[in-house]
């Protein structure tokens, strides 16, 4: 080996070295940054969180205002006053997070609309002789039955003549979800899968009435309703259905709720002087409990694994090795723990922004302060107030159904 091989050997070696102890250094620099900003037990968002108060973006998303009013819910009398005047409150625009513009339909007059309480169906007796299987079965049953709610589907009962495997329900035709319940041999509620060995005596097929895209319309309730009418004849069973005007108007009343409620709040941190490090993002992100997704983005979840919140680039693209704008998202009726998961959110945000030397801002680049951060959230409670009146807690099956 010759001098010039072995010294460019002993460079490139020194080389690697530095480069190696420069990044350590800066990761541990970040660290410990990231520990002083964060340096403290947070509470769990939804353990903590009283029962009371328990209630997921670039299409037609709604941000929080801090100056233009336009339509503004309803605040509760119990929640807290606010750190500014009731007259410096901003508004909290109401609309769409993803959901279609409903499409008018046809709507009976006489229509009352269905108490909105997820009811669980009820089962047959069951036999004296035996309890323990009673006892046992219960939670699957309870659990079959809430898949299924009048206030929220449209339910078919198909009463057979002879029991029905899983492997002969035909998947239904239908724009919206879809879901089928039976009863077993043995008089309990279940799912009805194409894996189940079970047999069943009755079924009920529920189409949802609404979700992001709109209610449900005539032509496509026809289309279901014929659908389950050609199984229930090739069985020889008898079908039944409820009003079908009633549901139509049904699902117009709902999805006008859920349209007024649908708010999706993002948190802008911009770069001031020059783009953020991720390396930097990373490590505060990390720190705070979020997590990188299969997605790209850094999700904060909850015990049970479901996004409470998330914080990607601001126009939507992959993170790189900078950022000049970053947003935190939160889909406000999708959330358990609503204002506690608010909370943190914007503390987060807060946090974030001192840490990178960026601003805090809305979609239309005007300063989040405090005192503005107190105003949304005083009217978030007004949101979750209506939806817990509903009987639709943010989170909940019922939500993730309608929000999705």
């Amino acid at each position: 080996m010759t001098d010039l091989q072995l010294g460019s050997l002993i460079v490139g070696g020194v080389i690697v070295a530095a480069v190696y102890a420069f990044n350590w250094w800066q990761e541990y620099r970040y660290r410990r940054e990231a520990g002083q900003a964060f340096a403290r037990n947070q509470p769990d968002v939804l353990m903590d969180t009283p029962r009371n108060m328990v209630r997921q973006g670039e299409s037609l998303r709604v941000e929080p205002m801090v100056d233009e009013p336009r339509l503004r819910p309803a605040l509760v009398d119990d929640v807290p006053e606010p750190i500014v005047g009731e007259d410096d409150i901003p508004p909290l625009p109401v609309g769409l997070a993803g959901r279609a513009a409903p499409q008018p339909e046809p709507v009976a007059p006489a229509y009352v609309p269905a108490e909105p309480v997820v009811r669980p169906v009820a089962p047959a007796a069951t036999p004296a002789s035996a309890p323990v299987a009673e006892e046992e079965d219960a939670p699957a049953e309870a659990l079959a039955g809430s898949l299924l709610d009048p206030a929220l589907d449209f339910i078919a009962e198909i009463h057979a003549g002879e029991p029905v495997s899983a492997g002969e329900v035909p998947p239904f035709p239908a724009a919206k979800r879809v879901q089928v319940i039976g009863r077993t041999l043995q008089d309990h509620w279940e799912a009805v899968q194409s894996t189940s060995r079970s047999r069943f005596t009755e079924l009920r097929v529920g189409l949802q009435l609404a979700d992001r895209q709109g209610p449900v319309t005539s032509e496509q309730l026809n289309a279901f309703t014929m659908g389950v009418q050609q199984f229930a004849d090739s069985i020889e069973a008898s079908v039944s259905y409820p009003q079908r005007s009633a549901k139509l108007a049904a699902a117009q009343d709902l999805d006008e709720f859920c349209a007024s409620v649908d708010v999706l709040i993002g948190l802008n941190v911009l770069a001031i002087d020059r783009p953020f490090p991720m390396e930097k993002v990373r490590v505060l992100a990390e720190q705070a409990g979020l997590v990188r997704g299969p997605d790209g983005a850094f999700h904060y979840r909850s015990d049970s694994g479901k996004t409470l919140f998330t914080l990607t680039n601001q126009d939507q693209t992959p993170f790189g090795k900078t950022s000049e704008a970053l947003t935190l998202l939160f889909d406000v009726p999708r959330v358990a723990g609503g204002l506690a998961v608010f909370d943190y959110l914007s503390e987060f945000a807060q946090n974030l922004a001192g840490s990178v030397a960026g601003n805090l801002v809305d979609d239309n680049g005007k300063p989040l302060t405090p005192s503005s951060i107190a105003s949304i959230r005083k009217q978030l409670a007004g949101i979750y107030a209506r939806m817990d009146d509903r009987g639709i807690a943010p989170g909940s099956m019922a939500a993730l159904r309608l929000f999705a």
